[in-house]
């Protein structure tokens, strides 16, 4: 803080009634600002043993909205790891138990769910607006989705991993050191691209890698996570590009930098996003966004997804045609068998919309675009990407 005298002043300490006040203590910090905790939003994606000492910690601060996300349930192997879950929650979702037991610890905290899949579910928008990103995962493949998301969007992501004893804790930050994707080797990557080797992704096939881990590696972690968000709202500096490394076996806590990696495909940035405010996924059409479009880029704009769209399957054996509209990633294996004879059935993609579809009539929604999608709109080397951000009113609702 800087006076007419152009002296450098302290930032003003307000204390206020202990016996009034649940935040009372906090009041010391000279950093902290209850009005900005208050005020921020933070996205914590993965309701596991990481996810849970999270969201404990920041519902004790005082966080004013929280956004869950998780697509799990609760088994019996996550009580001995989860703080916040109980014997009676087995089979509940993770993210509904999670937010009923944060708001019995703090209801001055508004929480939102989200049960679905982040690598294909969630729209692009909602990361936009939050304040910082907590992942709390288990798998490659979700933190890979996070930093992309991340970069296209420029907000900060703060990752945290745990093994037995072992632990690490990383902020990403858009443009400022190497990003998660720079970490991965061809190895990493081999791994990843498992879960893409067949073309209808046979999910329920395919073995999660079960990590063995501790409740105090997830407390510790979960403390450095938790500090890096704090300080990301409040503006402190941080450390992107670099990881908290924690070697429980010989109490070690060191840091190591990561190299950028030239040409990272997660260094894209989406640029310029336009915010449509009246666009929504259940109420804008396919042909109604395309119009727009043509009318900002021209008239050959085409609107463009970042994956495939399967439209319709269709079986040769009883030459019969069934209307999709689902993003191939998110299609099961046995989804290709035909109902009707049970012949193997062919799909019929499109990840591009020029006009000339049949199917132009059907609203965002019923193509399984998530809401506050962005959308790409390209003619020639001229793009523009659009937010659906009149999804924002009823999606970003925290009870």
């Amino acid at each position: 803080m800087q006076d007419e005298t152009n002296e450098i002043t302290a930032p003003l300490i307000v204390i206020t009634d202990p016996d009034a006040d649940r935040y009372h203590t906090f009041g010391y910090i000279s950093w902290w600002q209850q009005e900005v905790v208050r005020n921020a939003t933070i996205l914590v994606v993965g309701a596991g043993a990481l996810g849970n000492e999270v969201l404990k910690n920041l519902a004790l601060m005082g966080i004013g909205n929280l956004l869950i996300a998780d697509f799990d349930t609760i088994e019996d192997s996550n009580l001995s790891r989860s703080v916040l879950f109980r014997e009676g929650d087995r089979g509940r979702r993770k993210v509904d138990a999670a937010a009923e037991r944060v708001k019995e610890l703090n209801p001055d905290v508004n929480v939102k769910t989200w049960h679905g899949n982040i690598n294909f579910e969630m729209g692009l928008g909602v990361y936009r607006h939050v304040d910082a990103i907590v992942g709390c995962l288990d798998n490659r493949e979700a933190r890979l989705s996070i930093n992309r998301a991340s970069w296209a969007v420029n907000r900060p992501w703060v990752d945290g991993a745990i093994q037995e004893l072992m632990g690490i804790a990383r902020v990403f930050w858009p443009g400022q050191g190497a990003c998660y994707e720079c970490t991965l080797t061809d190895l990493d990557y081999q791994i990843i691209n498992l879960r893409y080797s067949c073309p209808l992704l046979a999910r329920e096939n395919i073995l999660q890698g079960k990590v063995p881990t501790t409740p105090t590696s997830a407390s510790i972690v979960a403390a450095f996570q938790t500090q890096e968000a704090l300080k990301l709202i409040h503006n402190m500096e941080v450390q992107p590009g670099k990881a908290i490394m924690i070697n429980g076996l010989t109490n070690d806590i060191y840091t190591t930098e990561y190299p950028v990696k030239e040409m990272c495909m997660s260094h894209s940035m989406l640029e310029p996003i336009i915010e449509l405010p009246e666009a929504t996924t259940t109420g804008t059409t396919l042909a109604e966004l395309l119009e727009l479009a043509r009318k900002e880029v021209g008239d050959t704009a085409v609107l463009e997804f970042d994956g495939e769209l399967v439209t319709t399957m269709t079986c040769f054996r009883c030459d019969q045609t069934e209307p999709i509209f689902k993003k191939m990633a998110r299609l099961y294996e046995n989804e290709a068998v035909c109902p009707t004879c049970g012949g193997r059935r062919e799909m019929n993609l499109t990840h591009r919309i020029s006009g000339d579809e049949d199917f132009l009539g059907r609203t965002l929604a019923e193509i399984d675009i998530p809401p506050l999608s962005i959308i790409r709109a390209r003619n020639g080397s001229q793009r523009v990407y659009y937010e659906l951000t009149g999804d924002k009113e009823s999606f970003m609702v925290f009870a």
